[in-house]
């Protein structure tokens, strides 16, 4: 996420640029649009347009989280049999043996549809990316939004007020999202918990309002959507995932015994004596 807000402070503003006319300019107009219709409130016409690009972005963001939640909640029930794999390839007394655990590792992953990444989709974040970049070009470049005051915030100016309110309701979104997180996950990602929002604090205060305004209204519209995640979908989903686990036991004893050092064939040892006298044995017979 930080990542995306520094991206956008990056942006070139000439307005003779091909990413100005391919995704400024429009946007620029469409807040112009806005901003007629709100009778010159340049203010309403960016949130508005936030509005209108998190609602077109809904289903895929609730798809996003869907999959992330089904992958977080069997990844609990598989995470054992996992250790298991990761205790014997750790152990594992040659090359061959390490590969043989990690592709039977990989089958029973295969088998049980595990996977690697957990199902974590960034193609929302990805989508709004050159918004962002696209905003922050228009904002700089349009007088009109430079010099327009909202509530008493100039939108061409930094704003502390916003910048204050953009940090917390990052930390409430941030706080509200590691509730779908494994305990050992919500751990590591603890200490992120205060990084993370004082960057975007950081990036926030940095721009003009008009960007600021625009974080806190995607930042609240986050808030809600994961309310609705947490209070309605999560519990639906987890229900349907421990139903699943019952009805299909998970596969994992022909895996792992497959895997076993006695399964593979080892060279009979021979005896060098023993050898020796069959050979002799055998030019008697000849002679």
């Amino acid at each position: 996420m930080t990542v995306s807000f520094f991206l956008g402070g990056c942006v070139s503003r000439n307005t003779d640029s091909f990413s100005y006319r391919l995704i400024a300019r429009p946007i620029s107009q469409l807040l112009e649009w806005f901003a007629d219709i709100f009778q010159g409130n340049y203010g309403y016409a960016l949130i508005f347009l936030v509005i209108i690009i998190r609602f077109l972005l809904l289903p895929l963001t609730f798809k996003q989280q869907e999959a992330a939640i089904i992958g977080t909640e069997k990844r609990k029930y598989y995470q054992s049999y996992l250790s298991q794999f990761q205790t014997k390839i750790q152990e594992a007394q040659s090359s061959e043996e390490k590969m043989l655990y990690t592709q039977q590792q990989q089958a029973f992953m295969k088998e049980n549809g595990i996977s690697l990444f957990g199902n974590m989709g960034c193609l929302p974040l990805l989508i709004q990316l050159p918004i962002l970049s696209g905003m922050y070009m228009a904002i700089y470049t349009n007088q009109s939004i430079q010099e327009y005051t909202f509530y008493g915030l100039p939108l061409g100016e930094r704003s502390i007020v916003l910048t204050v309110v953009f940090v917390l309701l990052s930390v409430l979104q941030m706080k509200m999202s590691l509730v779908t997180m494994p305990e050992e996950a919500r751990k590591q990602q603890s200490s992120s918990m205060l990084f993370m929002p004082l960057m975007m604090g950081l990036f926030s205060y940095s721009t003009a309002a008009g960007i600021s305004l625009y974080l806190v209204t995607t930042t609240v519209i986050g808030v809600i959507q994961q309310f609705f995640i947490n209070k309605f979908i999560r519990p639906r989903l987890v229900e349907q995932v421990d139903k699943e686990m019952k009805d299909k036991p998970i596969q994992f004893e022909k895996f792992f015994n497959a895997a076993t050092p006695s399964t593979s064939k080892k060279p009979k040892e021979v005896n060098p004596k023993k050898a020796t006298k069959n050979r002799n044995a055998g030019k008697q017979s000849h002679s």
